[in-house]
C-alpha cells in the first residue's frame, strides 16, 4: 500500500479523533483499554514527510503519584478535618449540657441537727425505761457512745448513735428521725436489750464481762 493511500485509510479510521497540527502532518489519540481494564492514552501521530508516515507511540500509562495518591490524600485529609469538625462541636455540646445542668443544681443549706433538750434522765423517761434501769443503761450508752446523739464509727463498724446500731437503718422502725432524736435511739436500744439479754440488768452483766453488747 502506498504511503499516500496508507494516511487516507487511516485519516478514516481516526477522523473523529484527529488534530491537524501543520500541513502534512497529523496528530491523534485515541483511548484503549489495558487487560487490567484501566484506560490508557494511545498517541498517535501522521507525518507525510517521512517514510513511515504513521507513529504510534503508548499506551500511556497513568502516574500513580499524581493520579492516584495525591487525590486520595486529599480526600483523607478533608475526611480527617471534618472528623475534627465534628468531635470539636460534640464537646463543646458536651460542654454546654454539663454547664446547663449545673446551673439547675439547687443549692441547699446543711439542716443542722437539732437535739431535743432535757437531761439523760428525760430521754430515758420519754423512752418508756423504767427509772430501775436508769443505771444500767447509763452505764451501757456513757460507754458505748459517751451520749453522742450523732457519735459515728464509719470508720470501724459503721455502728450509730447512743447504742450504737448496725447498721443505723435498724432504728428506722422506732422513727423517722432515729438519726438525730435520742429518744427514738432509746426506744431501739431498749428493745435490743430486752430482745437479746432479756434486760437491761443482764445486757450490764454482758457488757461489764465482755466490754460490748
Amino acid at each position: 500500500m502506498s504511503n499516500r493511500l496508507q494516511l487516507a485509510v487511516t485519516t478514516v479510521l481516526l477522523a473523529a479523533q484527529a488534530t491537524t497540527s501543520f500541513p502534512g502532518m497529523v496528530a491523534a489519540s485515541a483511548t484503549s483499554t489495558t487487560t487490567a481494564g484501566v484506560p490508557s492514552q494511545l498517541e498517535v501521530s501522521i507525518n507525510t514527510n517521512k517514510p513511515n508516515p504513521i507513529v504510534v507511540t503508548g499506551p500511556k500509562q497513568p502516574n500513580f503519584d499524581t493520579d492516584v495518591l495525591v487525590p486520595l490524600r486529599a480526600k483523607q485529609a478533608a475526611e480527617a478535618q471534618a472528623a475534627q469538625a465534628a468531635a470539636a462541636q460534640a464537646a463543646a455540646a458536651a460542654a454546654a449540657a454539663a454547664k446547663a445542668a449545673a446551673a439547675r443544681i439547687v443549692r441547699v443549706a446543711a439542716t443542722p441537727v437539732v437535739v431535743p433538750s432535757g437531761s439523760h434522765t428525760d430521754w430515758m423517761a420519754a423512752a418508756g425505761i423504767s427509772p430501775a434501769d436508769y443505771g444500767f443503761v447509763d452505764y451501757i450508752i456513757s460507754h458505748e457512745s459517751g451520749w453522742g446523739v450523732t457519735k459515728s464509727n464509719y470508720a470501724g463498724s459503721g455502728a450509730y448513735g447512743l447504742g450504737q446500731a448496725e447498721p443505723a437503718s435498724k432504728m428506722a422502725i422506732y422513727g423517722s428521725d432515729y438519726l438525730t432524736n435520742p429518744v427514738t435511739q432509746l426506744r431501739w436500744a431498749t428493745a435490743y436489750a430486752v430482745g437479746r439479754y432479756g434486760s437491761w440488768a443482764n445486757a450490764y452483766n454482758h457488757w461489764v464481762a465482755y466490754h460490748s453488747w
